[in-house]
This record gives C-alpha cells, sequence and structure tokens, in this order.
C-alpha cells in the first residue's frame, strides 16, 4: 500500500519554503564569475552545513509525518486513512545516513543516501513511500534501502556496498534503539579481526576495480576528482578501514588511537579540503552531480579559487590537485596497511643480514624498531638490500622510513652520510629488476621520500604539471618513468620498439652519470619560464657535486641537461638531409659518447612524456639524426658514394617492379636515370630506392595527365605514403594541401621536389605521408579516389578550394574542449644556408597545413621541405622557402611581412573553427 500526505495545514509548504531557503544558502558559499565567496566556506564546510541541513530537513518531515499518521490525516491513494499499523510503523522505524551524508559531509550536488532500519518491512515501505514523495517534491535526490537489522549485517558479510554502508550509517531520526542495536551486531562480530581481513580485501579489489574504469594514475589530465585514483573515493576507502580497525574514521580520532601522525593527518586535511571546493565548484557549475575536472572547467575553477587566469594559473591549480590526491592516495594505502591485523600464524624466517638490516618472513626490515629514525643511512641501506634480495621492504619498516623522511633534521643528516650519497647513486643507475611496491628503486625513493631528501631542490617540480595534452604527466612523475625507461633499455627489455637505443644504452660506460643526467634533466622546471635547461645544469652541477659524483661526469651530465632538447627538436624540425643541419648539430656535441648519451637521454624522455609522445615517425627521425651525425663523427664516406650506391639500388629496385613487356621493362630502365638526373640529390639520400622507384614509375606513366596520384611504399608504418605527380604551377601545393584536407587525411610530413624536363617545363614530384582522421593508414586507400577527384577538379578550374571546404567540412566533428594552445611564428635565416626556416607553433586542426601553405604561396614564396609534427593539440610545422627569386627571406621589413601574414591567416582560421571556408586561389604567380 502507498501513502500519500494531504497539506489541509499548509506545513509541507512551509516545509518546503524552508528548504527552497536553505538551499540558495548553500549554493552563496559557492564562488562564481560574479559572486566572491570566502574559500574556507565553500569546502568541507560547505560539506557539512549541507548534511546538518538534509538532518533538519529529514528530522522536521518524519515528525510532521508521524503526527499526520497518528492524528489519521495520512491518505492512500483512494483516499481512505491510513491504517493504525502504518502510524505505529513511525514508532519502529529509524532513519540513518549513510555514504558521505553518513559521515556528516555531503558536496552541494550529491544524493542523499539513507537507510530505513525496520520491525516490519511492509509497514516500514509505506514510512519510506510517505517519506520520499515530499522530498522529490522538493526536488531532492534521494537514495534508499529498506531493511531489518539482521539482514543487513548478513548481507554486509558478502556485499561490500552494504558493509560500508554500515560503517558510514549515522542515526537521524525515529527508533535510537533500533540503531544501536545495528551498531552493536556490526561490533560484535561483523569488522572482528578475525573476519577484518576479508573485508579489507574487498576494499582492495574495489580498488582496482574503480581504477580501472576511471583511470589508475593520479596524473590523469581531466581527473574524477570522486572517483579517480587520489579522489575522495580513495580517501573514503582509507577511513572505512580506520572504522572498521579501529572504530573511528574521522581524522582527529584517528590520531589520537595512533593509527595517524598529527602530520599526516593535517597533510590529508588540506588535501580533502581542496578536493571538496574543487567538487563543490564542479556540482555548481553543472547544477547537479557533475565529478570530472576537465580541460574547460580547469580554467574557470583556477580562477575562482584564487591561482589567477590562464594556462599558468592552470598549471599551479592542477599541480596542487595532483599534489593533494598523491596525498589521499598514499592514505589509502597506509590506511590499509595499518588496519590489517596480525594474526597468527607459524613462525616466520628471520636472518641478520648486518648493518641494522634484517630479512622477516621474506621481507627487508631493521633490526630494531624505529632504529632508522636513529642512523639515517639504514633506511638506504634497507632499499639496496631489497634490491640485491630481490625482497620487498617490510610495510611497517616502509612506514617508519616514510615518518622519518618528512623530519627536516633527519633528511640534514642523511644528507651529510658518505655512505648515504654512495648508496643513492648506486640505486639511482640500477638496472635490476626488483619486488619493491613501487617497481623501481628510484620510484619506490620518491614514494618514501627519500628522493627529496637527497635532493631538496626536486620539490619545487613535484606535482608541477603542463596545462596541455602534450605533457601527460608531472615533471617529477616523468623525471622518475625516464629514468626507469632507461634501466628498460639497458636490460634490452624493449629491442622491438628501440633496437638501436637498447643496443647503445648496453653498451654505455658511463651509466651513473647518463642515470643523473635523465633524473635531473627537468629539475630547471621549478622555477618556471622557459629557458629550464640552462638553469637546470647550474642546478645539477650543485646535486652531482654534493653526491661526490667525479668532475668529468658532473661536466658531462650537465651538458647533457643542457642540451637535452636540441636532439628532438633538430629531428623533427630541421631539414636531415641539409648538410648544414648535422653540421650545426654537432656543434654541442663534442664526440661519439656524448652523442649517444644525448640520444639515450632523448629517447627517455619523448617516450615517457606522454603514452603516445614517441610514435615510430619520432623514433625514426632520431634514429636517421644520431645515424648521420654519428657518420660524420666517425668519417664515414661521403655523399658522393652514397648517392652512388643509392642510384644503383634504385635502378635495381625499378627494374623489380612487375612488367607487362621486355618492352616496358627497357623504358623504366632507359627512363629511371634520366628521372634521377632531374631530380635534387637531397631526395635521392632521403627516400628508400623502392619507394623512388614507385615515383618514376608514377611520373614515367603521367604524360599527358592533369594530376598522377598513388599509394608508394612508405618508411613510416604509422603513415601511408602518397606521391603526387603534376605540371608544376603557382599555388599547387595549396591545392595538394586543400584537397588532402577535404578528404579528411592528416598530413605528418612532407617532401617538395620539383624536376625540369625537356623543353623547359617544370614538373613537381611531392610526397605526403598521411593518416585518415578516423581510420588510420587502412583509411589512405578508400579515400585515394575521391582525393585524385578533387585535385583534378581543382587543378583544371572546375572547383575552388573554398567549394572543397564547403563540400567536406560539414562532416567535421565538433571540438572538444581542450587547454588554449598559443601560436608562435618564428623566422630563422641561420639554420639552412640556402633557405630560410619557418616554424609555426599552433593548435592542431584539420586544414592547418593548407591554410599555411596558402599563406606562403600569396606571400609570394616557395616551399622547398615541410617538417610537420603534432605534439598532443599543438602543431609544430617547420617550412623551408625561398623567395621567387630562390633567396632567402630579407630580415627586418620583409620578415616581418611574413610572420604577420601568417599569424592573421591563423587567427582567422580559429575564427572560423574546424568547418570554416579556405580562401580560394589568387592570381598567378611565378612560384609554388
Amino acid at each position: 500500500m502507498t501513502a500519500e500526505v494531504k497539506d489541509p495545514t499548509g506545513v509541507l509548504v512551509d516545509l518546503r519554503r524552508e528548504w527552497s531557503a536553505r538551499r540558495a544558502e548553500l549554493e552563496a558559499l559557492v564562488p562564481s564569475g560574479n559572486h566572491a565567496a570566502p574559500l574556507d566556506a565553500c569546502g568541507l564546510v560547505l560539506g557539512r552545513k549541507h548534511a546538518r541541513v538534509c538532518d533538519e530537513l529529514l528530522t522536521q518531515l518524519f515528525e510532521i509525518l508521524r503526527t499526520e499518521a497518528r492524528e489519521g490525516r495520512l491518505r492512500l491513494p483512494g483516499g481512505e486513512p491510513a491504517p493504525k499499523e502504518v502510524a505505529g510503523a513511525f514508532e519502529e522505524v529509524a532513519l540513518g545516513g549513510v555514504g558521505g551524508y553518513g559521515r556528516g559531509a555531503l558536496a552541494l550536488g550529491s544524493d542523499l543516501d539513507v537507510r530505513l532500519l525496520a520491525r516490519d518491512l511492509g509497514a516500514a515501505a509505506s514510512v519510506a513511500e510517505a517519506l520520499l514523495y515530499p522530498l522529490w517534491d522538493m526536488g531532492v535526490t534521494i537514495g534508499h534501502q529498506v531493511g531489518k537489522v539482521e539482514a543487513l549485517v548478513e548481507a554486509a558479510r558478502t556485499d561490500l556496498p552494504t558493509a560500508t554502508s554500515l560503517l558510514d550509517y549515522r542515526h537521524i531520526t525515529g527508533s535510537r534503539a533500533l540503531s544501536d542495536e545495528l551498531k552493536t551486531r556490526c561490533d560484535a562480530g561483523l569488522f572482528a579481526h578475525t573476519e577484518l581481513p576479508r573485508f579489507l580485501a574487498q576494499l582492495e579489489d574495489e580498488v582496482r576495480e574503480r581504477h580501472a574504469r576511471f583511470g589508475g594514475s593520479v596524473y590523469l589530465l581531466e581527473p574524477d576528482v570522486k572517483n579517480g585514483a587520489g579522489g575522495l573515493r580513495d580517501l573514503d576507502i582509507a577511513c572505512w578501514a580506520g572504522k572498521a580497525r579501529f572504530g573511528v574514521h574521522e581524522l582527529d580520532d584517528l590520531v589520537r588511537v595512533g593509527a595517524l601522525l598529527p602530520r599526516e593527518s593535517a597533510e590529508i586535511a588540506a588535501a580533502r579540503e581542496l578536493l571538496f571546493r574543487i567538487r563543490n565548484l564542479l556540482h555548481a557549475h553543472a547544477g547537479r552531480r557533475s565529478d570530472r575536472l576537465t580541460f574547460d572547467e580547469q580554467e574557470s575553477i583556477a580562477s575562482l579559487l584564487g591561482y589567477g587566469e590562464g594556462g599558468e594559473a592552470v598549471e599551479k591549480m592542477m599541480s596542487a590537485y595532483y599534489r593533494s590526491a598523491r596525498i589521499i592516495s598514499s592514505a589509502r594505502e597506509t590506511m590499509l596497511a595499518r588496519a590489517a591485523p596480525l594474526l597468527g600464524k607459524k613462525k616466520p624466517r628471520e636472518e641478520d643480514l648486518g648493518g641494522g638490516v634484517r630479512m622477516f618472513d621474506g621481507c627487508v626490515t631493521m633490526s630494531e624498531l624505529e632504529l632508522v629514525t636513529k642512523e639515517p643511512a639504514l633506511a638506504l641501506r634497507m632499499l639496496a638490500a631489497a634490491v640485491e634480495r630481490r625482497a620487498p621492504l617490510l610495510p611497517w619498516a616502509r612506514d617508519a622510513i616514510a615518518r622519518a623522511a618528512a623530519d627536516p633534521s633527519w633528511t640534514e643528516s642523511l644528507r651529510e652520510s658518505p655512505e648515504a650519497a654512495r648508496l643513492f647513486c648506486a640505486l639511482v643507475s640500477t638496472t635490476e629488476e626488483t619486488r619493491l611496491k613501487r617497481g623501481s628503486p628510484l620510484a619506490e625513493m620518491h614514494d618514501l621520500g627519500l628522493l627529496l631528501a637527497m635532493i631538496p631542490e626536486f620539490l619545487p617540480v613535484v606535482g608541477r604539471v603542463h596545462h596541455d595534452v602534450y605533457h601527460v604527466y608531472t615533471v617529477d612523475v616523468h623525471s622518475v618513468a625516464a629514468v626507469d625507461r632507461l634501466a628498460a633499455l639497458v636490460r634490452g627489455e624493449l629491442t622491438a620498439e628501440h633496437p638501436l637505443a637498447c643496443r647503445l644504452a648496453a653498451e654505455a660506460t658511463r651509466k651513473t652519470m647518463l642515470f643523473f643526467a635523465t633524473l635531473l634533466h627537468d629539475v630547471g622546471k621549478a622555477i618556471g619560464g622557459k629557458d629550464h635547461s640552462e638553469r637546470g645544469a647550474v642546478m645539477a652541477d650543485g646535486i652531482l657535486k654534493r653526491l661526490g659524483l667525479p668532475a668529468e661526469d658532473v661536466a658531462a651530465a650537465c651538458h647533457l641537461v643542457r642540451q637535452h632538447l636540441v636532439m628532438y627538436h633538430v629531428a623533427t624540425r630541421r631539414d636531415l638531409d641539409d648538410p648544414a643541419t648535422i653540421e650545426e648539430f654537432l656543434r654541442v656535441i663534442p664526440d661519439r659518447d656524448s652523442l649517444s648519451e644525448l640520444y639515450l637521454l632523448t629517447v627517455a624522455d619523448l617516450s615517457t612524456t606522454s603514452p603516445t609522445s614517441m610514435t615510430s615517425w619520432k623514433a625514426r627521425m632520431l634514429d636517421e639524426l644520431y645515424l648521420a651525425a654519428d657518420r660524420a663523427l666517425a668519417g664515414n664516406p661521403g655523399e658522393d658514394e652514397r648517392s652512388a650506391r643509392a642510384q644503383s639500388a634504385v635502378l635495381d629496385a625499378a627494374l623489380a617492379l612487375p612488367a607487362s613487356s621486355d618492352e616496358e621493362r627497357a623504358a623504366r630502365q632507359a627512363f629511371v636515370p634520366t628521372y634521377l638526373a632531374s631530380m635534387p640529390e637531397r631526395y635521392l639520400l632521403s627516400n628508400a630506392p623502392a619507394a623512388i622507384a614507385s615515383h618514376a614509375e608514377l611520373a614515367r606513366k603521367h604524360e599527358g595527365r592533369t594530376v598522377s596520384v598513388a599509394l608508394v611504399p612508405s618508411r613510416h608504418p604509422q603513415a601511408a605514403e602518397i606521391c603526387v605527380v603534376a605540371a608544376d604551377r603557382p599555388g599547387l601545393l595549396a591545392s595538394i594541401t586543400a584537397a588532402l584536407a577535404a578528404s579528411r587525411l592528416e598530413v605528418h610530413a612532407a617532401q617538395i621536389h620539383s624536376r625540369h624536363l625537356p623543353g623547359g617545363a617544370v614538373e613537381a614530384v611531392d610526397l605526403f605521408w598521411v593518416r585518415d582522421r578516423a581510420e588510420g593508414v587502412e583509411g589512405v586507400a578508400r579515400a585515394l579516389p575521391v582525393l585524385v577527384r578533387d585535385l583534378d577538379a581543382v587543378l583544371e578550374g572546375r572547383t575552388t578550394t573554398a567549394e572543397l571546404a564547403s563540400k567536406r567540412g560539414k562532416s567535421a566533428l565538433p571540438r572538444r574542449a581542450t587547454p588554449r594552445v598559443r601560436t608562435q611564428v618564428s623566422i630563422d635565416d641561420r639554420a639552412s644556408p640556402r633557405h630560410t626556416v619557418l616554424e609555426v607553433m599552433t593548435r592542431d586542426r584539420p586544414g592547418l597545413l593548407h591554410a599555411i601553405s596558402d599563406a606562403l604561396y600569396r606571400l609570394g614564396l616557395s616551399i622547398v621541405v615541410a617538417k610537420i609534427n603534432t605534439e598532443g593539440m599543438r602543431a609544430a610545422d617547420v617550412f623551408y622557402v625561398s623567395e621567387a627569386d630562390g633567396g632567402k627571406v630579407a630580415p627586418g621589413k620583409r620578415a616581418a611581412e611574413v610572420r604577420q601574414g601568417i599569424e592573421s591567416v591563423l587567427e582567422s582560421l580559429e575564427q572560423e573553427g574546424n568547418s570554416g571556408p579556405w580562401s580560394s586561389p589568387p592570381p598567378p604567380r611565378t612560384e609554388r
């Protein structure tokens, strides 16, 4: 039966009005763009006030309904009075809060979760419905469950949500006796020492499953502040473990019973406060429960929380968020370990390893309780033993180290110990696989606070984040991961992905120096600004001298830190087939050992910037730069011999192509040498023989056509290679890139070539490495017929690039919010002896390459080489250009005109959006 409430006295109207007013008061505690509110009132204070307001609402409503039932005004759907047993049911039920509400802190948009305890479920169901209808009418989102005490306790033995709800249960109103009975039965057996291991194992399982759904890393770009790693649910896990083991869950109470140190409690409270503030702001902005901290929310919330405006403010806020999430994640692990009871079992095996270190039950620990506080070097001694014995640290030994490492006087003593410095250097540079909790010795030391104890200069980069989608990890996590990646290269674990790097890493002779250069390569980011490499080198000098590294190793490591970006920038932004590029690069490379070390540091750095930062494309370019520089340092045979070998290989590849007749084979044999002679030498040296043979075959068959397009063998598995042959003409490149973009093909690199034919005609042989936006490499072949049709139409004047954009742009997907990317256009007149190098850094978007090439065409510039590179949402495109007379762009007024022209086009493209129209070709000029 269902009970409803008639409201002849208007008391529910009054309650509804009071609830609306109180709700408005809560919302007023949250700052907004036109409303300032104290920050200390929008976090946990708001959550606790919200819970109190809900207490008052439920208590008043319960009393109103109980009175209505007693006086016979509670009605059934047909209008008849509710039976007397419904009135009596109000005396035999208890209403309690569970979840965050039960713990006394309810986020602004969270559901109101309650439990109704009863002896008679039928009558209690009527009480529940009588409560729910008025609450729903008020707009309260409420979750409820009705149950008997004994049934709930029994269900909690196997059902984790039920068990945690009983831990959270807080009496609100109704029968106090029922609530007390629930507590007594839970205390008596549900969380007894013998049952506790099962419950803690269930909590561990919940963590694994939830992190698998919401992301297992604290350092996600758009974290879920409730369910993600280091989110508020992880703190709930810690509180549940504490309540089950020690009978309390409030931080102050956990300190009182010895489960937490005062310092730990203060850190956790500060972390919880920041996450509560962020979560309340997310709920306020969405008008409902919304827990994902998206890029657009990051910018608005950073401003509201007082971090300032723009990307730097977001980086500060997200760094604070990651530090807080890390504290909460650590608190979860700590409390689960401390809550585990010591149950009787067979006597563990013990072994004294000397120096205060011993083995206990397969784990490394110390011989005396808290001995590490008196002898700081013992912490590193235990870690060294754990590596040697391939054993984990005993949990309470880890705990003791972490507690000691939080004491500034202890860390100072540790740094003054020559033994500690020696052990630390050995642990950083070890390549042994371990069973340590964090996997690697360095990650373990960072987790325990030993990395900061030995290198306090590292503290400002802990939790430091870049507000972009390229640098996925914070600086400290990335640095540790880079060292671990270098160790994996030394062990040869990544031979399939990085064969050259694994070989060089195994042969490296200065491994300790290389590991420390890798660890410290970004330490200069602690201060901010752009020139972090130079500052990092200065900081590394002091750090490594303090650790006692030899002077020559200190100098070599500082050199690597200073130059750690050079190899990546040269490989991805410069023409590797230009001898001047290699010559300029070698100005900062003193010898072949330094080249190998810089290459290894670059590979370790790039491959741990984000899961997708090291593409096979970038790996190939790094390998090519290393090999070219190594040849130059070794004095290997010059370009003439390489060119002769390449021409012979191309002819062999061309003759190996399928031929329909001997005449075709003879024609091919006659054409290939002529074709090679007409192409620039850099083309021959920068492409594989099989690809060149396919280009030549396409050029041989091109005669009489407007344009010829073909897929040819690609040296990069991540991109398909397209060769386009057409009569060279003004604006050709702009037309080709327009057709590529209209076919939804993303260009990852390009080579632009012209060949002179007998009679004075000029023919373009342009190469593009592309991927289909949706289907990757596999989708390129399907897009090819449309691409050819569009190119024919554009080059024959039957359509324009603007019409192409209108036809294809309608299907562009809407762009989701991402961090802003600052546009930068720079002109380098020194990087190449024959050409001006134009660098364009801007947000990547469909049609970008066409927009830039069209702008360069309008500016009267020819593109000789294009290097297309993507870093997350940022395009880092480089163009080698020349004027119509073949000269460089003149500095001063002309360079400013070029820069302003590119910037203007990019600004227009940003305003138009992904599907905006492209400009149609201008009047003909004499350059491409």
